[in-house]
């Protein structure tokens, strides 16, 4: 039997399904009497039910989730399969929503990777070839982009703009950094200086491959050639492919390593001066040496395969019934959900890096999928009610909200119908009774509302009113939708293969299901539906540390073409100057943005109270705005 959430039959998914078969049979059941709160099963039965979800999410099994991984697709089928067991209905017939995700990238040995310096006479012919032999003497880095290359070359010494220590390598070549291909040396000046701007042998942050990397992408350049600094105990070492990242949002310049002893050879033939002169003399007076190397270019071609995966948000819902007679509301929608995708194997996010180990994700986030399937088993038994009840179980949340954004961006229910959104992640540590609930002020009388609940489940709680942080509920929050994000708090088997199954605390997740349940209950039931509220809440984006407060919100879902937002923040830099959702920011001051990473290391050169020139493309035109920066956050 085909059953299909009723209030929902006019909206038509577009998004094509030639899919695995889950073989899923909807059993709908809904009760039309109200039935009290845990009337379900006892205490013990639940947290057997909680202990037996996570153990089976958790298991090696299910290689940790990872998105491409056999185990998250069979975490996906099974939570399809929980969804139809517990009498939850498709969503127009669909229990499945599809979206692609890029995985990681891969250097194929079969295809063109090849490159070479050479020095043209002045009639054009070749002068000079050195040529480059892939693995021995240079590799292309997973970060950058494929195609052919033929650019002219410059040496941009340490690819540093450090306003704040009053160094710039880029100012000697100003303009010549455009399009060319920029021989960046790796780590920092005065390493051997205990005194130095740069903190001697304690790297900076412009030590960072990704920020060399955006630096250069700011100054517009066609590509980056890194080298080996003089502390290199093995000069000619060549980087692993995925050094400066896995590619998942890959560069349209190229980004390549070449052996020191080949660069040197060029920096000789081009400069007259060794290329350790060079450093010593960046050393001894924190001067840049950058320079045009004259007749000098960098051909080749790279050849870098992005290998993308499907990945599925997993849905279903109770129907609404409406209020009265006239059936009002019932086209209403309260959104629960939560990600049951991890880190797999380990990945960029892996606080363990460097480890190739089955990352568990047990309270990250199997605790908050075992209670979503707890909370929409109990409410199943009771419903139907007033409103609809749609439960979503999110891919993509730790490659940057991935599922969630995607599914606003294509809603199975139009976003104008959805009343509220509860998230769950992390509920599986509860440590003296604690909460922690963000989104308290997101919505008219969730403050009153959350204060009741807990108090009457036994917890104390920590409340933070805004809507942005790093999990699901920011993708909704963006589009003006009231969300609350219950969290039981961060620890240290955090991103890491320790966060096992027999660490969880399976009475306190009951606990925490009996209460989530009556909070979606509440907002199924209440006579009106919570009034949206803008918060000027904490940045989740574009703000912290050493960087000016921007304000905006990322959207993970748009990567490349610019830096994409899905919001700003209330009363921000970014709102006060007229930015706007579905803005594209392209160029911060003189920087030039391609993607966030650009984004963050534009704004660390400007300083609090500065106005910027902020252009963004706006349904396909450039809009100019100024931004004047605030304080950090």
């Amino acid at each position: 039997m085909n059953c299909r959430c009723s209030p929902f039959s006019s909206r038509v998914n577009t998004v094509p399904f030639v899919r695995r078969s889950l073989f899923l049979v909807c059993l709908f059941a809904v009760s039309t009497v109200f039935a009290e709160p845990g009337m379900d099963a006892t205490t013990n039965e639940r947290e057997d039910r909680l202990r037996a979800d996570v153990t089976w999410l958790a298991a090696p099994e299910r290689e940790g989730r990872g998105p491409g991984t056999q185990g998250i697709l069979d975490a996906a089928a099974w939570i399809g399969q929980q969804f139809a067991s517990i009498g939850l209905e498709p969503v127009n017939g669909i229990r499945e929503q599809l979206f692609t995700m890029t995985l990681e990238a891969v250097l194929p040995k079969e295809q063109a990777n090849h490159a070479e310096f050479v020095k043209l006479a002045a009639d054009g012919s070749v002068e000079i070839s050195l040529p480059l032999k892939l693995g021995e003497t240079f590799t292309p880095l997973a970060v950058g982009g494929s195609g052919t290359f033929d650019l002219p070359l410059a040496f941009a010494g340490y690819g540093i703009t450090a306003p704040t220590q009053e160094y710039d390598d880029y100012e000697p070549l100003g303009q010549n950094a455009v399009s060319k291909a920029l021989l960046v040396l790796r780590q920092e000046p005065q390493k051997d200086n205990p005194h130095s701007v740069f903190n001697g042998n304690q790297a900076t942050q412009h030590a960072a491959l990704v920020r060399k990397i955006a630096n250069a992408a700011e100054h517009e350049a066609g590509a980056v050639v890194f080298c080996n600094d003089a502390s290199a105990t093995e000069p000619d070492a060549l980087m692993d492919f995925r050094r400066a990242g896995g590619g998942e949002n890959g560069r349209a310049m190229p980004v390549l390593q070449v052996s020191r002893s080949v660069v040197a050879d060029l920096i000789e033939r081009a400069t007259i001066s060794p290329i350790a002169t060079l450093e010593s003399e960046i050393d001894r007076t924190l001067e840049p040496k950058s320079q045009v190397l004259d007749g000098w270019r960098l051909r080749g071609e790279v050849t870098i395969q992005r290998q993308q995966t499907d990945a599925d948000n997993i849905v279903g819902c109770i129907p609404g019934v409406g209020f009265g007679t006239e059936k009002s509301g019932a086209s209403d929608v309260i959104v629960l959900g939560a990600h049951y995708d991890h880190l797999g194997f380990g990945d960029s996010n892996s606080l363990s890096p460097g480890t190739r180990a089955i990352h568990h994700g047990a309270d990250d986030n199997a605790s908050g999928t075992a209670a979503l399937l707890e909370v929409a088993r109990q409410l199943q038994k009771e419903g139907p009610f007033p409103r609809t009840i749609l439960f979503i179980a999110f891919a993509g949340e730790e490659r940057g909200l991935l599922g969630s954004g995607y599914y606003t961006a294509n809603p199975l229910v139009p976003l104008e119908q959805t009343a509220a959104m509860v998230n769950l992640d992390m509920v599986g540590r509860l440590v003296d009774d604690k909460l922690i609930i963000h989104g308290t002020g997101t919505g008219g009388n969730f403050d009153e509302l959350v204060d009741r609940l807990v108090s009457n489940a036994g917890f104390s709680v920590a409340k933070e009113p805004g809507g942005y942080g790093p999990s699901d509920h920011s993708s909704f929050y963006a589009r003006k939708i009231p969300v609350l994000h219950v969290f039981t708090g961060s620890h240290t088997d955090y991103h890491r293969p320790t966060d096992t199954a027999d660490k969880v605390n399976y009475a306190g997740m009951a606990r925490i299901s009996a209460l989530i349940a009556s909070l979606v209950r509440d907002l199924a039931t209440a006579g009106e539906p919570p009034e949206y509220i803008e918060v000027a809440g904490k940045p989740f984006m574009g703000g912290g540390g050493d960087r000016p407060y921007f304000g905006s919100i990322p959207d993970f879902a748009k990567p490349g073409g610019g830096y994409a937002i899905t919001g700003v923040s209330k009363t921000s830099p970014a709102a006060k100057a007229g930015l706007e959702g579905g803005d594209v920011i392209v160029r911060l001051g003189e920087s030039a943005i391609t993607g966030l990473e650009d984004f963050d290391s534009a704004l660390r050169k400007h300083k609090a109270g500065e106005t910027v020139e902020v252009v963004v493309l706006r349904n396909g035109k450039e809009v100019t705005l100024a931004v004047t920066l605030g304080d950090p956050r």
